[in-house]
């Protein structure tokens, strides 16, 4: 069911546009609560840890929206939305609000777990359009694996804010994952259990992208204005959102200048957005570890023309790509019930029908054990 490709040898240590952004637009409508009053009747807490997450799973789920932090060079505000260990038995609750995708199971605002002093953190980037929340699948899953996990509604680019110009100014992102980290290990509660040592970042589609900016990945805009502005290729899936952006109005400069975090030791990117894109120049900062998660039937970027190609251009001794075999690029979504089948079937619909679980199911054992070894996680 799965093709692992291994670039080299690998050691294992070391764009929508318009008619995909609405619908994205769509989906997080329904998880943010478009669908709130079709909602299945609220069911018990549970404590059940293994079957939730996995018989490997430590902890129980917390999760908290409590913070807000300010940018005030680029007059952003930044909402974290966090998952992270609590402890084993914990009640916790489904946190979907909408019959459309199934939930993950988190305890609202519940203390962090005391069985270790400071905890590993994961940075997690939503795709273009889409909302924090679209990831809460995998999030949640490595905060029951003893991982802290953030993310955010990227603005300029996230459900209810976005444009065809914050599209293209993707480069915004990793800048907002920098803000955060400079602001939450200032943070009286979170900043002294964070272990500053051990931080790693991952996202899907445009995520995808912003996870690997943050270990050194330029983004080559160049590139995209001429791809969706030139007679022949502008009519391209991909380019609906950006064939008419202003790009007079962005300082090329600035949007291929390298935005690598050096607190971030590792990138894991789902199905990372723009990948056929970068040149080798956008590559050569990338020195730490990096996994691909490719989805072989992915319809908006070819897995031969895209991912591989971004996966043969980053170093080889330190990068690992899988290649899901049954996958398309919405299976990094969450998995969805029969009424999304009805109202966004395209973002439900997986190239192999009934496999989504499965596919992710690998995603998450691939994230965990790729984190606990690049974070050094024991």
């Amino acid at each position: 069911m799965f093709r692992r490709s291994l670039v080299g040898s690998v050691v294992p240590r070391a764009p929508r546009g318009g008619r995909i952004l609405g619908a994205l637009l769509l989906s997080s409508a329904l998880v943010t609560g478009g669908c709130a009053s079709s909602k299945k009747a609220t069911e018990a807490p549970r404590t059940d840890v293994a079957s939730l997450y996995g018989p490997d799973a430590a902890y129980a789920v917390g999760v908290t929206q409590s913070l807000s932090f300010e940018d005030p060079v680029r007059h952003r505000t930044l909402k974290p939305l966090i998952w992270y260990p609590v402890a084993p038995g914990t009640p916790v609750d489904d946190r979907a609000p909408s019959d459309v995708f199934k939930p993950f199971y988190g305890a609202k605002d519940a203390p962090l777990s005391d069985a270790q002093a400071r905890w590993p953190l994961v940075l997690l980037s939503h795709g273009s359009g889409g909302s924090g929340i679209d990831l809460s699948w995998f999030g949640a899953h490595l905060a029951a694996h003893g991982f802290i996990v953030l993310s955010l509604n990227h603005p300029g680019n996230s459900y209810k804010d976005t444009s065809p110009e914050g599209f293209a100014r993707a480069y915004e992102r990793p800048k907002d994952f920098t803000v955060i980290l400079d602001n939450l290990l200032k943070d009286p509660k979170w900043g002294p259990r964070v272990d500053p040592e051990r931080i790693g970042a991952s996202g899907h589609s445009m995520g995808g992208y912003t996870a690997m900016a943050l270990v050194g990945l330029r983004l080559n805009l160049e590139w995209i204005e001429k791809r969706c502005t030139t007679p022949g290729t502008r009519e391209e899936v991909g380019c609906e959102a950006l064939r008419d952006v202003d790009y007079g109005r962005i300082d090329m400069k600035e949007s291929r200048a390298s935005y690598l975090d050096p607190r971030v030791k590792a990138a894991f990117a789902m199905a990372p957005g723009m990948a056929a894109s970068f040149e080798a120049q956008d590559t050569a900062d990338i020195q730490k570890p990096v996994e691909l998660i490719l989805a072989k039937g992915d319809e908006l970027m070819p897995h031969e023309q895209h991912g591989l190609q971004l996966s043969g251009r980053l170093p080889p001794a330190t990068t690992t790509t899988v290649v899901l075999d049954d996958a398309g690029h919405f299976t990094f979504l969450p998995e969805c019930y029969p009424k999304g089948f009805e109202v966004i079937a395209m973002l439900c619909k997986d190239p192999v029908a009934g496999t989504r679980a499965t596919s992710q199911a690998r995603t998450k054992a691939e994230g965990v054990a790729f984190f606990r070894r690049t974070l050094d996680v024991r």
